[in-house]
C-alpha cells in the first residue's frame, strides 16, 4: 500500500500532467495534421494536389515553432515554480517526454525529508534509497532529454538549411518555368503563324482550282468548238466528195461526148473522102467536057486551085478538132487517175505516261486508224502516205502540278506547242500541216519538270484533208 507522501507526490504529478495536456492538445492535434497533410502530399494524392509546396512548408515551420513555444513556455513556468519557497513537492520538468520529477524538486524533497523527524518517518532510510535512485533516473532523463533537444535544434537548422536551398530551387524553377512559358508563348505565336500562312496557301490554292475549273470549263467549250469545227469539215468533205462524184459522172458524160464527136469526126472524114473521091470524078468528068467544049485551060486550073485551098482549110478544122478532143481526153485520163485518200488517225495515252525533256511521246493504251496504217506505236511517229494538208489536235491531261509543254513536229519543223501546268487538267490545241509523202509527224516534249506524268485522258488526232 502507498505512502501517504507517495500518494500526495503522484496526486500532484497527475494534476500537473493534466494542466499541461490541456496546454499541449491544440499544438498536438495541429502537428497531426501537418504530418497527415504532409504525408498525402508526398503520396501526391488528388485532394492535396492544389497545395503547394511553400504553403506546406509554411505549415511545417508554423507546427514546429509551435511546439518550441509551447516547451519553452512550459520551461519557463517550471523554472519560475523552482525559485519560490514552497514546502510542497515541485512540479515536473515539462522539457523531457516523460512524467518525472525534476531534479531540483527532487534535491528539495530530500531536504524536507531530513529536516522532518524519524517519528514521522519510520522508514526514512528506505525512502532516501528510494529518493536516490529517482535522483539518479531524474539526471539519466535529464541528459537524454538536453540530448533530445540538442537533436531537436539540429534538425531545425537543418530544416531551415533545407528550406532556404529549397526556397533558392523554387526561385531557379519559377525562372526555367517563366523561361518555359516565355519559350511556349514564342511557340504558340510561331504554330500561329504557320496556320495563317498555311490557310493563305489553302486560299491560293482555292483560288488556283476555281482558276483551273474555269480553264477547263474554256477548253470543253473550245473541245465542243473544234467537235462543230470537226463535223463541219466532215460534211464539207461528204459535200466534196459528192462534187467529186459529180464531177465524175460529167466527166463521164463528157467522154460519151467525146466519143460521139469522134465517131461523127470519122463519120465526116468518111463522108468528106467520098465526097472528095466524087468530086474528083466530077471534075475528071468536068475536065473531060471542058476539053470537049474546049474551055481555057487557065479558067480550069482556077477552079482546080480553088477546090484544093477549101480542101486544105477542111483539112486545118478537122486537126484542130482532133487537138481539142485529144486534150479531152487528156484531162479525163488525169481526173479519172486521180484518188481522194482519206486518212484519220486516232491514238490514247497510257495511264500514266512519264515525259522527259526532248523525248518523242511512244507510250499508248490504244491506237485506232482509219483507210490505213501509217502510225509506228513503237517509235510514236506517223509517215505521210500521200501529198496534202493534215489536221493535227493534241489534248493533253496533266496527273501532278508539273509544268509541261508538247510540240507537235512534221517535216522536222516546230508548227505547234501546247502547255499544261495544274494538276488533273487539260490542255487542247490543233494546227492544219502541209506534207509530202514519206515524211515524219510526231510529238515531242519541248519542257517538262521532275516526275511529270500524263493521264490516260491525254490523245493525239490526225486527220487528212
Amino acid at each position: 500500500m502507498p505512502t501517504r507522501i507517495q500518494v500526495k507526490v503522484v496526486t500532484e504529478q497527475i494534476q500537473y500532467l493534466e494542466e499541461q495536456l490541456q496546454v499541449l492538445e491544440p499544438v498536438i492535434n495541429f502537428m497531426k495534421n501537418v504530418v497527415t497533410k504532409s504525408k498525402a502530399w508526398l503520396e501526391e494524392k488528388t485532394d492535396q494536389s492544389s497545395v503547394s509546396y511553400i504553403e506546406l512548408s509554411q505549415e511545417l515551420d508554423t507546427a514546429a515553432t509551435a511546439l518550441l513555444d509551447v516547451t519553452s513556455h512550459i520551461s519557463d513556468k517550471d523554472n519560475k515554480d523552482v525559485k519560490k519557497p514552497t514546502p510542497s513537492l515541485p512540479q515536473p520538468d515539462t522539457q523531457t517526454t516523460a512524467t518525472f520529477l525534476t531534479v531540483e524538486s527532487t534535491r528539495q524533497l530530500i531536504t524536507q525529508v531530513q529536516h522532518s523527524t524519524v517519528e514521522e518517518h519510520p522508514d526514512l532510510e528506505r525512502r532516501l534509497a528510494y529518493i536516490e535512485t529517482t535522483l539518479s533516473s531524474l539526471q539519466d532523463t535529464q541528459h537524454k532529454s538536453t540530448d533530445d533537444i540538442s537533436e531537436i535544434k539540429q534538425w531545425r537548422d537543418n530544416f531551415v538549411t533545407e528550406q532556404r536551398d529549397m526556397g533558392v530551387n523554387i526561385e531557379q524553377l519559377t525562372k526555367k518555368q517563366k523561361q518555359n512559358f516565355k519559350n511556349l508563348r514564342k511557340q504558340i505565336s510561331e504554330q500561329d503563324n504557320k496556320t495563317k500562312e498555311l490557310n493563305k496557301e489553302i486560299e491560293s490554292f482555292k483560288e488556283k482550282e476555281t482558276k483551273s475549273n474555269k480553264t477547263l470549263e474554256k477548253l470543253s467549250l473550245d473541245v465542243k468548238e473544234y467537235e462543230n469545227k470537226l463535223l463541219k469539215i466532215n460534211k464539207e468533205m461528204q459535200a466534196n466528195t459528192d462534187v467529186r462524184d459529180g464531177m465524175k459522172e460529167e466527166i463521164k458524160s463528157h467522154s460519151d461526148l467525146i466519143v460521139s464527136l469522134q465517131d461523127e469526126n470519122n463519120k465526116t472524114l468518111d463522108k468528106t473522102s467520098t465526097q472528095f473521091e466524087k468530086m474528083q470524078l466530077k471534075h475528071s468528068v468536068m475536065y473531060k467536057l471542058l476539053q470537049q467544049k474546049l474551055m481555057p485551060i487557065d479558067r480550069l486550073i482556077q477552079i482546080f486551085n480553088q477546090n484544093l485551098e477549101n480542101r486544105k482549110e477542111r483539112i486545118n478544122k478537122l486537126g484542130e478538132l482532133e487537138n481539142t478532143i485529144s486534150k479531152l481526153i487528156n484531162n479525163f485520163h488525169l481526173i479519172e487517175s486521180r484518188v481522194c485518200n482519206r486518212y484519220a488517225c486516232h491514238v490514247r495515252l497510257a495511264n500514266p505516261t512519264p515525259v522527259s525533256v526532248e523525248s518523242v511521246i511512244s507510250t499508248f493504251s490504244e491506237v485506232r486508224e482509219y483507210n490505213g496504217q501509217h502510225f509506228n506505236q513503237t517509235s510514236g511517229t506517223f509517215v505521210s502516205p500521200h501529198d496534202g494538208l493534215y489536221l493535227v489536235y493534241v489534248t493533253l491531261h496533266e496527273r501532278g502540278n508539273q509544268r509541261i509543254v508538247v510540240g507537235v513536229v512534221a517535216g522536222g519543223v516546230w508548227c505547234k506547242s501546247i502547255e499544261v501546268k495544274c494538276s488533273y487538267t487539260s490542255a487542247a490545241g490543233s494546227v492544219v500541216v502541209d506534207m509530202k509523202k514519206g515524211q515524219e509527224l510526231y510529238f515531242e516534249v519541248y519542257l517538262a519538270e521532275q516526275g511529270a506524268n500524263l493521264t490516260g485522258w491525254s490523245s493525239f488526232t490526225i486527220v487528212s484533208l
